[in-house]
């Protein structure tokens, strides 16, 4: 998936970096992978986007946001913006809700599905008040997966063979194309303000 980096070893000086702030920091979804694909490239630990684990193979990252680009956040690169590593997580989450437009949600092939127009629906997986007002509809359990950045799909677990369609319709778009925005296929489920992996009976 990200095997273009292993054909580089050297890693040139980057250029300078504009002013960072952290009103600029947002959150990033990424799978496991990435990280450590990154260090068997030999990327230098310093240069390491700073990460927390999410849930299963999902971490959550944080890049700050410019108007033409974003930078992934580093140890480093945080320290430089004032931000402690603790703080990282929520920063994040509160700039994500305050900026985000608004979350429409759509019905496809019996799922659900959360839709934002800004291609990183799965960086709503973190928004811990979206999802109390979600499951204010749900009869079972909240059942999410999201197979690409752009792809957060969700079922009651009440619903018949709703995880069946769940599981077929995150396979569908996981195979959509094979780049570095792939996420993860595993089924989570909503419990107690946080992701598990959900293991069906």
């Amino acid at each position: 998936m990200f095997g273009f980096l292993k054909k580089a070893r050297s890693f040139p000086t980057p250029p300078a970096l504009p002013p960072l702030t952290a009103a600029q920091l947002r959150p990033r979804i990424k799978h496991v992978d990435y990280i450590r694909t990154l260090r068997e490239a030999g990327v230098p630990p310093d240069q390491i986007p700073d990460h927390v684990p999410l849930c299963g193979d999902l971490l959550v990252t944080y890049a700050f946001d410019l108007p033409d680009t974003f930078i992934m956040a580093t140890s480093k690169l945080l320290h430089s913006a004032g931000i402690a590593r603790e703080d990282a997580p929520r920063l994040a989450r509160e700039n994500l809700g305050s900026t985000l437009p608004t979350v429409s949600f759509q019905t496809h092939d019996g799922c659900g599905m959360a839709m934002t127009g800004g291609e990183l629906e799965a960086s709503l997986l973190v928004l811990n008040g979206l999802w109390k007002v979600v499951q204010q509809d749900i009869s079972g359990e909240l059942l999410v997966t999201a197979p690409r950045r752009n792809r957060l799909l969700m079922c009651d677990s009440a619903h018949g063979h709703a995880v069946d369609a769940l599981r077929a319709q995150t396979l569908k778009f996981s195979r959509e194309f094979q780049d570095q925005h792939c996420l993860s296929n595993q089924i989570m489920v909503r419990r107690d303000d946080a992701w598990s992996l959900f293991a069906p009976h």
